[in-house]
Order: structure tokens, then sequence, then C-alpha cells
């Protein structure tokens, strides 16, 4: 995270925690204790503001801005923490096919792969069996996974129970508000999706 960018919604930066850290640091330490130990709801510091900026001066529907998130570090140190713990087995968890999130894999290598399924459905003429190639929409897949999913995926896959029930809390504890001409919108809870 760099020291100065991405303000949470309560305006503290990194470089605040930087600086206080002779102040603050024994209480931060202790509240990630509580929270990675499921002894403190995430609730407090899992709220995120969205600020809408326009990317034109006319800017009149939501595809015509560039939604901005804020969070606060708490919640940025323990979602780090997770992602970085659960980096270590992810390469046995997702396919061989999904070329993204895993290291040394590139997603590039699937415009490869495309690339060389589509040569040879053209390139083949013979036979009485035709061949065809389906593409997927899946520009918002991760606003549609269902948080049901991830948990059952996680308990099949044999993750320990109290890892699940952390990444399921860190999951369905997120709620949002939105910055809406110099005011903010009522809190939103949602059901599904991963951010």
């Amino acid at each position: 995270m760099g020291s100065t960018k991405a303000l949470g919604y309560d305006g503290f930066p990194v470089i605040f925690y930087q600086c206080f850290w002779y102040l603050i640091g024994k209480d931060v330490t202790h509240f990630y204790l509580k929270a990675l130990n499921r002894e403190l709801p995430l609730e407090e510091v899992n709220f995120t503001k969205i600020v809408l900026i326009p990317k034109t001066s006319a800017a009149n529907s939501m595809s015509s801005c560039h939604p901005i998130s804020l969070c606060s570090v708490l919640y940025k140190v323990i979602s780090k923490v997770l992602a970085n713990r659960l980096r270590i087995v992810l390469e046995d968890c997702i396919d061989e096919a999904q070329g993204a999130f895993v290291p040394r894999r590139l997603i590039s290598d699937n415009v490869l792969v495309a690339y060389e399924l589509m040569h040879t459905l053209k390139k083949k003429r013979l036979g009485k069996k035709g061949s065809f190639a389906l593409k997927l929409d899946m520009s918002k897949a991760y606003d549609r996974v269902e948080w049901g999913f991830i948990e059952c995926m996680m308990l099949r896959m044999e993750f320990d129970a109290r890892w699940v029930e952390l990444i399921m809390h860190s999951i369905s504890s997120v709620s949002y508000s939105v910055m809406v001409n110099d005011g903010i919108s009522e809190i939103l809870y949602l059901n599904r999706g991963l951010r």
C-alpha cells in the first residue's frame, strides 16, 4: 500500500499509522489479533465509501464516472493478510486453465489458447461433426459470486472451518455508501459479490 494513496473513509492514510505507530501500535496490534481470532466484529472497519469521479464534464450516467472505493487502512491490512495466507495454496485450488491470480500464470496465455482454438476451427473442414466456439461474457463475474458457493467450495476443498468462517465474515461484513451530489447515500449491504 502506498503511504499516501487511497485514503480510507475515515481520512487516515497509511502514513498516519506509520508516523504514529509509537502511540497506536499496541492498540492496532490488539485490534488485529482480536479480529483474526473472530473476537471482534469487522463491520466497523469493513465499511467502504464510494466516490464517483466524472470522466467528462457532462457525466450523466454511472458509466461516465470512475467509482473510487475508500475503505479503511485497518481493513486493507486484514484483507492483505488473508490474501497472502491464501496465496500459498491458491495454485492448488485454481484450475490450470485459469490464467490469472496465480503466480507464474499469465492471463495472456489464454489469448494464445483462444487464437489457436479459432485457427483450428477455421482450418477444420472434414468430418460430419461440426465444431463451434462459445464466447462467454465474464466482465462482472466477481460481482455475481454467491457467498454460499464460496463457503461450500472452501469446505469441500477441506479448508479448516475456522479459516472458512474468517473468510466468510470478511466477505459478508462489507457495507457501502455512495457520495452523490455532495451528500452520502444510506448504507447498502450486499448479499453476494467480491471486492
